[in-house]
């Protein structure tokens, strides 16, 4: 699996979440006529006094019995809003999960390398670990096994990395200086064609910043003092805009030397 693959089947999800929220919403006024509930419920072979509601949105209908566990209020589009912020998670750690792969692939190679960054001199591995390592290589010798001690070294780098979050312009190019890559700013600026990518730092951080709210605070509006609990207002479009700028930020991640 590719860092890029990665990348894209977790974007993928969060775009089919995006699609649920739009083909989901409930866009029904009135209660079911009763010719059509019982020539439903006559199809379906259900008793004609079941207790039935629909919900009918853009895209879809849905009948739901009276034992459903869900109610046409489900459907609504407030309810729906976490959907999207489903959706905004999802695309966020698909930009995680794509650094990460980036730094556990190369940074073995990196470390190896004899002029190193100080992010690299500085890094380091828990000596729990580093002890682990070679008592896994000595007994993979006893047992007359083939070991590569640099596969051992990866994966319990990978161990201390995936406790970290690459979701940041700063933690994104912290995970770079690991792997070498001192420059993140100006291969960018190179791949945007601009001069500067202020504002894709900015949009970033935006999108990072939500995506905590959501995270770490259920997106509930912060009070100092008592008042009601009340969700964070997320438009649509945000959701959509992030994840078309975090595909194409990525892509020009990908071009990254």
């Amino acid at each position: 699996m590719s860092p890029k693959q990665a990348y894209d089947d977790i974007a993928n999800r969060a775009r089919r979440l995006l699609r649920l929220h739009d083909g989901l919403i409930n866009t029904r006024k009135k209660g079911i006529r009763r010719d059509w509930k019982k020539a439903f419920c006559r199809f379906m072979r259900w008793r004609v006094t079941a207790n039935i509601q629909r919900v009918d949105s853009a895209d879809a209908m849905v009948v739901l019995r009276h034992d459903a566990g869900l109610e046409p209020s489900d459907f609504e589009a407030d309810a729906l809003d976490d959907m999207l912020r489903a959706s905004l998670t999802f695309g966020v750690s698909a930009l995680d999960r794509y650094v990460h792969e980036v730094v556990i692939k190369k940074i073995v190679n990196a470390l190896k390398n004899g002029n190193l960054t100080k992010r690299q001199e500085e890094f380091c591995l828990p000596a729990v670990l580093a002890i682990r390592i070679t008592e896994e290589v000595a007994r993979a010798r006893r047992d007359r096994k083939t070991v590569r001690p640099a596969n051992a070294v990866r994966k319990k780098i990978q161990e201390v990395l995936h406790k970290k979050p690459f979701q940041s312009w700063r933690e994104i190019q912290y995970a770079y200086e690991l792997i070498g890559i001192t420059n993140l700013d100006g291969q960018l600026q190179s791949a945007y064609g601009s001069a500067d990518i202020k504002e894709q730092k900015a949009q970033l951080g935006r999108i990072v910043r939500k995506r905590n709210f959501i995270v770490h605070e259920g997106d509930l509006v912060r009070h100092e003092r008592g008042g009601n609990v009340r969700k964070n207002p997320l438009a649509r479009k945000f959701v959509e805009e992030s994840l078309d700028f975090l595909d194409e930020f990525t892509n020009k991640l990908d071009c990254v030397q």
